[in-house]
């Protein structure tokens, strides 16, 4: 499993940032949303995802990134230097984690749940899962609660869709004008 955090501080692509979090209460479940702002980069990164090709890194690129506590799901909502969104993007987490508290973490378990800029919805990565088990990497139990999980957040994605593009942009518009009058 992979272990990813909020300001991405693990990819040498990205070679200069900003980057301005704030606690958040949303249904009841406290959390973290982040603005990160990719302002320097070594090269795009383009991803090829359910036959749509997504420039998702390139320089003036933002991320908006959202971790509640005892969740199993991770959003990032990535939006183009023209403030467009491209893609809605959630990694099936075991779990997210809160003891850096400016920099939350999470152990991928290699589902991930999509929607793309024409509102598909769509899983991803199944075969990762499953090869991660058949390798010893997780365990049954995590296997199955990953696919859980999953079907969960996919029936929940199918009714709100719109709620949550709109939430991720309010997220992008509020941090995004508080990083500018730092």
């Amino acid at each position: 499993m992979n272990k990813k955090d909020m300001r991405r501080t693990d990819w040498r692509r990205i070679l200069r940032r900003e980057y301005i979090s704030r606690d958040c209460r949303m249904h009841g479940l406290r959390g973290k949303e982040s603005l990160l702002v990719i302002r320097e980069v070594t090269g795009p990164l383009v991803v090829h995802d359910a036959g749509e090709d997504a420039l998702i890194v390139e320089k003036d690129y933002a991320w908006v990134q959202i971790a509640l506590e005892g969740q199993p799901f991770w959003l990032t909502a990535m939006y183009d230097d023209q403030g467009r969104l491209i893609q809605i993007y959630f990694d099936i987490t075991g779990g997210n984690r809160f003891d850096a508290p400016e920099n939350p973490w999470f152990a991928d378990m290699y589902l991930d749940i999509v929607v793309n800029s024409r509102g598909e919805l769509y899983v991803l990565d199944q075969d990762e899962l499953d090869a991660a088990l058949a390798e010893g990497a997780i365990t049954k139990e995590e296997w199955d609660k990953a696919n859980a999980a999953c079907a969960r957040l996919y029936a929940y994605l199918q009714e709100n869709r719109e709620s949550v593009t709109e939430l991720c942009g309010r997220i992008y518009r509020e941090l995004g004008e508080r990083l500018a009058s730092l």
